[in-house]
Formats: structure tokens, C-alpha cells, sequence
């Protein structure tokens, strides 16, 4: 009884042991019920059997008050982080804003000078302009006069121009006379002629050291009953001066020289009295050459072979000119620069280009100034056949 009574106040308080048995049966299925409703909600993840005992029932309870504390102090340290982010995000915010209400009243500062600085300037034309207006009329005859002296000194210009041009003009027409005309054949005499035929490999020329001949001189051969050839279109490859063949001194005497046939064309013979001619050499005479641009004699296509366009022309007697004027004789041109492919997205490419049309206009340039001085113009093939060497650069 002693137990029993104090099992009934340990559940009821005062209640009789059936009281306080009844008591905490209930408690627990109103406990089961709500924790039930709970957990559909979502609310509490745990279960309460309405069978269970008041122990159990207290000690399931107490765990799931446990984890809802957690969860609670979890909430609330998410809170406290969140509202310290959205404090720290408005402190930015508001410096942003304090940032860019000083610089606008910076910019304010500035308009503001500009605008003084502005009426400053527009006051100080305006004083300007009057003053100047007061001017105007006191200078304004000095002016008419300055240009009416400048308008006959322009006309006495024009007319020594016009003098000028017409004196160009005559001494051109005098340059032209004393040229050697394209049409016509480079010289009127050959520098010598064929005097004795020894084989297929060897000849004998007229001339010899008194004529200035040296061991190395080209010549080419022509037909005795043709003659030598005009100089033609000297830019062009076609219709070539090729004559019977070429020849190379390979011996020199007082008055006659030995030379080696170095090529014959073809059905072709150099037989005694075919006229020979180097269109450089000239015992009487130094010719004055312009060699300007590329040169490419092996046709390999590698380098530039102008040097030995100028040696071959120093060589024989010729004299050298780095640019065109009325004491020029002849013109021996390169190839025409060739345009390089063209990429407006590659910068390198426009400035190959760039430097392409450079290189164009300076060699045009150089064709229109012999063409105004008549000098005669060669292209590369046509000099060396002038000279018979066309053949020995190949090899």
C-alpha cells in the first residue's frame, strides 16, 4: 500500500493510485494524439505510442525537445548571420552611394570652372572682336593692296613658269635627237667583226688591247647582211636581239683578239664579216647606266642579282648613276615589285601590302623619268643579250 501510494503521487500528485493511473494513461494518448498531428505537419519527426509507458513516453518527448531546441538555436544563428550580411550589404551600399554623390559634386566643381572659364573667354573675345572691328577699317585697304601686289606677282610667276616649261620642253626635243632611238638599231657601227673562223669553238675579232678589249668581254654576233638589231620595247621579253651567237675573248692582242663561241642558235654560223657588238663597251665612248630594282639572272629565284648587272656594266667601260638625269644613256630595269597576298585581319599583311605599293610607285616613278629624259629602258634579258651574256649567266 505504501508503494502503491507512492507510485500514485509520483504520477497524479494527491490523486488515489486509480486516479493517478487514469491520469497518466490519458496524458500519454493526448501526448501520442498531438505528437501524431505534429508529425503529419511536418513539424516533429518522433512517435508517441499511446502504449507505451510514462517513462518511455517522457524520455521520447524529452529527445524530441532536444532536437527542437537544436533546430531552434540553428534558426537563430542563421538569423543573427543573415541580418549581419544584409547590415554589412546596405553599409556597402550606402558607401557606394556616398562615393558617387561625391564625385558627381566633383563633376559639379568642374562644370561649374569650365563654365566661368567659358564666360571668361567669351567676355574677352567679345572685348576682342570689338577692338578688332575698330581695326578692320584701317586695315583693310592695306590688305587690298597686298593682294592686288600679290596677284601681279602670281601673274609675273606664271608667265616665268610658262617660259620655264617651254624651255623644258626644247631642250627634251634636243635630249631626244641625241638619244639612241628604240626603232633604230643601239649603234650605227658594230665595235668589230668576225676576221677569221678557226672551228665550231673558236673565232678571231678586229680589236684587240689598242680598242681597250680585256679577257672576259662578251659580245654578240650578228648577221652581216642583217645587221644589229633596234633596241625595241625595252620592257618587253618578246622579240628578243638574239643574234647568231655569243662570244667570250678568251685571248688579247695589240689589234685582234681570240674568242670562244659560247653559243650558237641553232641552223646558225658565225662566218667572216658578222658584225659583233657589247652594247657597254665602246673604246671612244663611257655610257652612263641607271640600274634600278631586282634581278634575278640564274632564274633561281633567291636573292638579287643587281651587283652583277653593275660589275658587267663597270667591267666593261660603263659608268654607274644612282638616279635618272640628262647625262643618263641607258636604263636597265628589274622585275616589277609583285603584289603579296592582302588580309585586313593580319597587320602584317598591310604592311607587306603597304610597302608593296611603296615599291611600285618608286619604280614607276623611275620608267616615267626616262621616258620624259628619252633615255632608252631595258628590262634584265634584253641587256644581257646586248651585251652577249644572256647565256654564260644562266650557267
Amino acid at each position: 500500500m505504501a508503494q502503491s501510494e507512492q507510485l500514485a503521487k509520483l504520477l497524479g500528485g494527491n490523486a488515489t493510485p486509480d486516479t493517478a493511473v487514469a491520469q497518466a494513461r490519458a496524458a500519454i494518448a493526448n501526448a501520442s494524439k498531438k505528437v501524431a498531428e505534429l508529425k503529419t505537419q511536418g513539424l516533429v519527426n518522433a512517435d508517441v505510442s499511446p502504449n507505451e509507458s510514462l517513462s518511455e513516453a517522457i524520455a521520447a518527448l524529452t529527445g524530441q525537445v532536444d532536437q527542437l531546441a537544436h533546430d531552434k538555436k540553428n534558426s537563430d544563428d542563421q538569423l543573427v548571420a543573415a541580418k549581419k550580411a544584409q547590415t554589412d550589404q546596405i553599409a556597402a551600399q550606402k558607401q557606394v552611394l556616398d562615393d558617387k554623390d561625391k564625385q558627381i559634386a566633383e563633376i559639379n566643381a568642374k562644370m561649374q570652372a569650365v563654365e566661368q572659364k567659358f564666360n571668361d573667354a567669351q567676355a574677352q573675345y567679345t572685348s576682342s572682336l570689338s577692338g578688332a572691328q575698330q581695326t578692320d577699317t584701317r586695315t583693310l585697304k592695306d590688305l587690298q593692296d597686298q593682294v592686288t601686289k600679290l596677284t601681279a606677282d602670281l601673274a609675273a610667276a606664271n608667265k616665268k613658269n610658262h617660259d620655264l616649261d617651254a624651255l623644258a620642253n626644247g631642250l627634251k626635243g634636243k635630249l631626244h635627237q641625241v638619244r639612241a632611238n628604240p626603232s633604230e638599231a643601239v649603234v650605227q657601227q658594230p665595235d668589230g667583226a668576225i676576221i677569221r673562223v678557226a672551228d665550231n669553238n673558236r673565232c678571231f675579232i678586229n680589236i684587240g688591247s689598242k680598242q681597250s678589249v680585256t679577257l672576259g668581254l662578251t659580245f654578240e654576233v650578228y648577221d652581216k647582211g642583217r645587221g644589229i638589231p633596234p633596241l625595241g620595247d625595252g620592257l618587253s621579253d618578246t622579240n628578243m636581239p638574239t643574234g647568231k651567237g655569243s662570244l667570250e675573248v678568251v685571248a688579247v692582242g695589240p689589234e685582234t683578239s681570240e674568242c670562244q663561241i659560247t653559243k650558237l642558235q641553232p641552223g646558225q654560223q658565225v662566218v667572216v664579216g658578222d658584225p659583233i657588238a657589247n652594247l657597254v663597251f665602246d673604246p671612244n665612248t663611257k655610257y652612263n647606266f641607271v640600274v634600278y630594282g631586282k634581278f634575278d639572272i640564274t632564274g633561281s629565284g633567291a636573292g638579287d642579282d643587281s651587283q652583277i648587272i653593275k660589275r658587267l656594266i663597270t667591267q666593261w667601260g660603263g659608268k654607274l648613276q644612282d638616279h635618272i638625269d640628262v647625262d643618263t644613256d641607258f636604263v636597265v630595269m628589274g622585275s616589277e615589285p609583285v603584289a603579296p597576298p592582302r588580309d585586313p585581319n593580319d597587320p602584317g599583311s598591310m604592311i607587306k601590302f603597304t610597302q608593296y605599293q611603296q615599291d611600285l610607285a618608286k619604280y614607276q616613278a623611275q620608267i616615267v623619268a626616262a621616258t620624259q629624259l628619252s633615255v632608252p629602258i631595258m628590262n634584265q634579258n634584253r641587256f644581257l643579250y646586248f651585251i652577249g651574256y644572256y647565256d654564260q649567266a644562266k650557267r
